[in-house]
């Protein structure tokens, strides 16, 4: 029973030292769209990429997923990106890479697509926008 005791006492001991931190790591940020290449035409249930570049604003960022929301026939796709906030300094970057965004169209007819670029003075969210034809 007394090591039992002792178990629990080194137990919390060690639990209770347990460093804390603020503030977190690891944050996901929404970065800007700055360019799309996207084909015109598309065939329903066929994959089809669409390059979507973007600008990393500081070498702590990296690419980690699309925000991507659907309503009927529309699409709006921003990047999403991992930041390291490893207490270290982040050097800013203005390098632009390229994310594939695959999109298999379920239905016939138009979708518009709307690539977030930015919020402008007025906090109005700015758009790339293109259609996409889904013919056959």
């Amino acid at each position: 029973m007394k090591y039992i005791y002792l178990l629990l006492a080194v137990g919390f001991l060690t639990v209770s030292c347990e460093p804390k931190f603020d503030e977190p790591t690891e944050t996901l940020e929404t970065l800007p769209v700055s360019q799309v290449t996207i084909p015109v035409k598309y065939a329903k249930d066929s994959i089809t990429e669409i390059q979507v570049q973007y600008i990393r604003p500081t070498v702590c960022h990296s690419f980690y997923d699309f925000y991507y929301e659907r309503s009927g026939l529309n699409r709006t796709v921003a990047i999403i990106a991992f930041k390291q906030n490893g207490g270290t300094a982040c050097p800013p970057s203005q390098l632009s890479y390229t994310a594939i965004l695959k999109f298999k169209p379920a239905n016939l007819g138009t979708y518009h697509f709307k690539f977030w670029t930015s919020t402008d003075a007025q906090g109005v969210d700015q758009f790339i926008e293109y259609d996409a034809i889904v013919n056959h």
